[in-house]
């Protein structure tokens, strides 16, 4: 099992800064979203060049033009970058001939997807082997969330928010790994650390953590533990 950290800050010498302490703990590092668009694809060269012995997952959402993103960013030194679950396939295929072609991997993001465990399987066909998965451990607000297709699956099958990522794991062959996301701390963590997943990710609890050196450690603890 990774633990993988999210790194949206705004600025990638903050988002080093911030690894330093915790990298003897982190197995992925991501390079946000948000940092992408604020730095562009160098921003993975300079996390790389700081931590050449630590995956980089560079979070490109790739929804079109996958040829080209994948290329840039596995060029400027990313060992996986994602795609958007609900993208076409010839786009996620595209992806992955270019992840084959760099030594690479392929991440889907699930977010919003609602027949979840479907199109885990039909992702993992087209060659992707890692799923993230809502944890869905957010509180269930109300009648705001029967917009989102996560939630009205998760009510389907009886608030049980894990549930869903469990079930998409249980459809994947064993080469194929989920990444659970969204709210995971010290707090909840036995229970997400009960269905197995490969990939732990994980930001605000670490990063902004009193100690976010000592946080990350007791992460990895109990994620070696389980």
């Amino acid at each position: 099992m990774k633990l993988q950290i999210t790194l949206d800050t705004y600025s990638v010498e903050d988002g080093i800064s911030l690894v330093r302490s915790i990298a003897d703990s982190i197995d992925i590092i991501e390079v946000g979203a948000p940092l992408l668009l604020e730095e562009g694809m160098s921003a993975i060269d300079e996390v790389k060049g700081a931590f050449p012995e630590v995956e980089v997952l560079a979070d490109t959402k790739i929804w079109h033009d996958g040829t080209r993103i994948a290329a840039s960013a596995f060029s400027h030194g990313a060992d996986m970058v994602t795609v958007l679950g609900g993208t076409t396939d010839a786009e996620v295929e595209a992806v992955v001939a270019i992840a084959r072609e760099y030594g690479g991997k392929v991440a889907a993001d699930l977010s919003g997807i609602g027949g979840l465990v479907q199109r885990a399987s039909e992702l993992e066909d087209l060659g992707v082997r890692y799923m993230q998965v809502p944890s869905g451990l957010r509180r269930m607000a109300g009648d705001e969330d029967a917009r989102d297709a996560f939630h009205r699956n998760t009510r389907a099958m009886g608030g049980n928010p894990l549930a869903l990522a469990r079930n998409v794991m249980r459809g994947l062959a064993s080469s194929s790994k989920i990444a659970v996301v969204d709210n995971i701390t010290l707090d909840n963590l036995d229970e997400v650390l009960a269905i197995h997943p490969g990939v732990l990710l994980v930001g605000r609890a670490i990063l902004s953590a009193d100690d976010p050196a000592a946080a990350a450690a007791e992460f990895k603890r109990r994620m070696q533990e389980s």
